[in-house]
């Protein structure tokens, strides 16, 4: 019998999470699943979407479908975005910006699953607020959407595309990359600071410094001792009595 092969899909499915509901009915328990799953070719195009049913690969399916319904094309240059966004989605809040080559994708959660689905390669992003993996993933979509192209910007602008690049990236950013390629050789090298040595080679000590601070009224002169009283401490009048009632140690005498 000849085997069928199916088609592979074009898009990548990457599981973000997967929550139980459980709820109490008369006759017992009855548990539910929500999945979150996000879904992208690799090359600009992710789209992201939830699920629910009685059992966790029923959930992922239909989170999958439903991903592939609400598709997002994302702008990019190279392997970064084209400028720095930053959104909100309920009460988590996502802020994107563009990286250097070599940076790799700092993010983590639901952000990363969604710029590595669309196929961003360095990119620096951090999550404010919650932290909640639904809003995040909505958050970071809602970012990507506020994109705009280099080509579209310049065109809008009535100005070339070069000139548009370079508004676009920092100053920091361009000699970065510049450096990484070799271009740029104005920029001095930076010595290591000299450490003071002796002639043997040995680091030398640093004076000793005085501490003039102290505790609260450690510097304060001494009090003279009050009269009747050696070193300040009170008088030794343990004794017994000796008004001729008799008896030692503080004991009344018996007549």
């Amino acid at each position: 019998m000849a085997r069928i092969e199916r088609p592979v899909s074009e898009f990548e499915e990457k599981l973000v999470q997967v929550n139980r509901v459980s709820k109490v009915v008369k006759g017992g328990r009855r548990f539910n699943f929500s999945s979150v799953v996000v879904v992208g070719d690799g090359h600009g195009t992710v789209g992201a979407g939830t699920g629910k049913a009685s059992e966790v690969p029923d959930s992922i399916r239909k989170a999958g479908e439903d991903a592939k319904k609400h598709m997002i094309r994302v702008p990019m240059l190279g392997g970064t975005i084209p400028h720095e966004v930053r959104e909100s989605y309920g009460a988590s809040t996502v802020f994107i910006k563009p990286a250097a080559p070599g940076t790799g994708v700092i993010a983590g959660g639901g952000v990363r699953a969604v710029l590595e689905a669309a196929g961003v390669k360095d990119v620096l992003s951090k999550s404010l607020g919650n932290n909640n993996p639904v809003n995040l993933v909505r958050a970071t979509l809602l970012a990507l959407s506020k994109l705009h192209s280099v080509e579209n910007e310049a065109m809008r602008r009535g100005i070339p595309q070069e000139e548009m690049e370079r508004r676009m990236f920092r100053k920091d950013f361009n000699l970065q990359k510049a450096i990484r390629e070799g271009r740029h050789e104005s920029e001095p090298a930076r010595e290591p600071a000299a450490q003071s040595s002796s002639p043997a080679g040995v680091p030398t000590a640093q004076p000793e410094r005085k501490y003039q601070g102290g505790p609260r009224g450690a510097n304060r002169p001494q009090r003279d001792a009050a009269p009747g009283r050696e070193g300040g401490g009170r008088p030794d009048n343990r004794g017994g009595r000796n008004d001729g009632r008799g008896g030692g140690g503080g004991g009344r005498g018996r007549s």
